[in-house]
């Protein structure tokens, strides 16, 4: 994968992680190499809304949006410091299209037959 790649897969990753696949609510992407907080992005109940929160300053919005907005530096170290489990995701991500991909030609095919065109 090249920078770009990579960004793109942690931009995808972490709001499928937001919205439907951890038990949590919140992202949290660690420290630099400084010690730097790099921030995280919470769910606001009452607002409906996504917060990204980084080292006093805060940003409101939706959690793809957010993400755009991050520096790719941070969202790089997310990857080297999550790369398994992005890899992982993102096969298991090309199985269910391949699996969606495959029922679609079976009904084709079953339609198909059912019009006695086969």
């Amino acid at each position: 994968m090249n920078k770009e790649q990579k960004i793109q897969a942690v931009r995808d990753y972490c709001e499928w992680d937001l919205r439907d696949g951890s038990q949590t609510d919140n992202l949290y992407f660690g420290t630099d190499k400084n010690g730097k907080c790099q921030g995280s992005i919470y769910w606001v109940e009452g607002a409906t809304t996504w917060l990204y929160y980084c080292n006093g300053k805060s940003e409101y919005g939706q959690c793809g949006d957010l993400l755009h907005g991050m520096k790719k530096k941070i969202l790089l170290s997310y990857y080297e410091d999550n790369k398994e489990d992005i890899h992982e995701w993102l096969r298991d991500r090309e199985e269910v299209k391949k699996d969606a991909e495959l029922k679609e030609l079976r009904e084709f095919k079953t339609a198909i037959i059912e019009e006695g065109k086969l």
